[in-house]
């Protein structure tokens, strides 16, 4: 296999050359809403890297050069409100798009959802934020998609390792949440909760954090 430049829990990102790399599933093949909504997104403006050509498990995708938005934080913690920022504005901007014809949903609403849309999952190159990892994309209600980033900030609270962790995480939540309608997400983070419970890529100790957690 070529240089390996990413492993998540689903699948992993290689370096083919100077322009584009290799996204390759682990176990199943690219899903087809995931090509067409990242196509669909970017065709309409939103920082979506482009998809070169599909194959079985494979993508071949434009390649966006610089850290991912957690890797941002992790070596200036002091840049923590602006990114946190930049995220909920990319939030904002996803919700002005309606989801293209055929998306399933996750509840009432049609605006176009990420639901995994944290500092993982943006690039910061030297051209701005891109967005990856659309598996998930579904239409539905915009506090669906916060709700559902904020499940995923839980998720550090299961790590022993990350100091300070209780103080943080509730400071990266609230920082986030100010951008939005604080009782619409809380209205919809019961089915956030589920849907990362439910989700086979999680631990148990990341599902026991998640249902604790309150807003």
């Amino acid at each position: 296999m070529p240089p390996i430049l990413a492993r998540g829990r689903d699948a992993s990102v290689y370096a083919l050359d100077e322009h584009t790399v290799l996204r390759h599933y682990e176990r199943r093949d690219v899903p087809e809403d995931e090509v067409n909504v990242m196509r669909y997104a970017r065709a309409l403006g939103y920082p979506v890297p482009e998809v070169k050509d599909v194959s079985g498990p494979d993508m071949v995708l434009e390649r966006v050069d610089g850290p991912t938005m957690q890797e941002a934080l992790e070596s200036d913690p002091a840049q923590l409100d602006r990114n946190i920022r930049l995220l909920a504005a990319l939030h904002e901007r996803l919700h002005e798009i309606a989801a293209p014809p055929g998306l399933a949903a996750v509840g009432e609403g049609d605006a176009l959802l990420h639901l995994d849309l944290h500092p993982k999952n943006v690039l910061l190159s030297a051209k701005g934020p891109y967005v990856i990892d659309w598996a998930n994309a579904r239409r539905g209600h915009w506090a669906d998609d916060v709700a559902q980033t904020i499940v995923v900030f839980w998720s550090a609270l299961a790590d022993p390792a990350f100091a300070d962790r209780e103080a943080i995480v509730h400071h990266v939540v609230e920082a986030f949440l100010a951008a939005f309608d604080r009782d619409v997400v809380r209205a919809h983070l019961p089915a956030a909760i589920a849907r990362r419970v439910a989700d086979a890529n999680v631990t148990d100790a990341e599902r026991a954090v998640t249902r604790r957690g309150r807003i």
